[in-house]
């Protein structure tokens, strides 16, 4: 339900790589910061080069690890770092490893209840959902929402996050009744926090707009995808393919709200028809 856009692929192929620039080599002679590496990597990772971002922030966490210890904030963003690289390259296993080990320090230095435990148990919890867990994603999804709620309260945007991932589980096994009032809950906050004119606002009125279609409420879904559309509007050209396909999503909810008010009219005159045959 989420979309992404593609990197262009013709561009990337001309990236000069950064160590062979002049700032790289005269620095070189210094051993680089963590920080360096971090920045190196996150450059890579903005063009989707995740080998090389994994081997920067790899470098990254090894200089965290041995100057402030397996037990510190500064390691336990290296680990998350490093699992956010290795899941974008595929492999979710060796993410889920370090996410682990995030995890542990969180928990240790910080407690049960931090919101940056919150932010992993959300990153596994999509990774037990990917490989078919379901139940050990629902668990985290929900602990992760608890924790939002409590330490940030309601009308947050990470509130809204969790509202909207667990609203997407729920949609994903087509359990949309429960996914529904999630939903709502995200657009409502989203709404408010975000405005009308942010695409995370579009993607939870699409998301709702799927829910009602599932529940036969065809005409709350055609209202709120074609809110999707008029802030995808503002934001991508016309022809972008996120408002192709929901443009062409609306002419198919269209045919079945006509459907719909065809059968509710035709069985009005059948009504009349009977009644005056009586």
């Amino acid at each position: 339900m989420i979309a992404t856009i593609s990197a262009n692929k013709s561009n990337i192929s001309t990236i000069k790589p950064l160590e062979s620039s002049s700032a790289y080599k005269k620095n070189s002679l210094k051993q680089p910061t963590a920080e360096e590496y971090n920045l190196l990597a996150s450059i890579y990772k903005e063009k989707n080069l995740y080998k090389k971002t994994i081997i920067y922030y790899s470098k990254a966490l090894n200089i965290q690890k041995s100057k402030f210890g397996l037990f510190h904030q500064k390691t336990a963003n290296s680990y998350t770092n490093l699992a956010d690289a290795y899941v974008h390259d595929g492999d979710t296993k060796k993410g889920l490893e370090l996410y682990i080990k995030a995890l542990n320090i969180w928990e240790i230095e910080f407690g049960l209840n931090h919101v940056r435990v919150a932010d992993i148990y959300s990153k596994m919890a999509t990774i037990y959902f990917q490989e078919n867990m379901q139940e050990k994603s629902l668990t985290l999804y929900k602990k992760s929402l608890e924790i939002r709620i409590e330490q940030l309260g309601e009308n947050q945007v990470q509130t809204a996050s969790s509202y909207q991932e667990l609203g997407y589980f729920y949609a994903t096994l087509e359990e949309y009744q429960l996914a529904l009032p999630l939903f709502k809950k995200a657009v409502e906050i989203r709404r408010e926090l975000l405005k009308m004119s942010h695409p995370d606002t579009a993607t939870s009125y699409n998301n709702l707009a799927i829910c009602y279609y599932h529940l036969f409420e065809y005409e709350k879904a055609y209202e709120a995808l074609d809110t999707a559309i008029e802030i995808r509007s503002m934001i991508f050209d016309s022809n972008h393919e996120l408002i192709i396909s929901s443009e062409k999503n609306l002419k198919e909810i269209k045919k079945h709200i006509y459907k719909e008010k065809k059968n509710r009219y035709i069985s009005f005159l059948l009504n009349i028809f009977k009644s005056k045959k009586i």
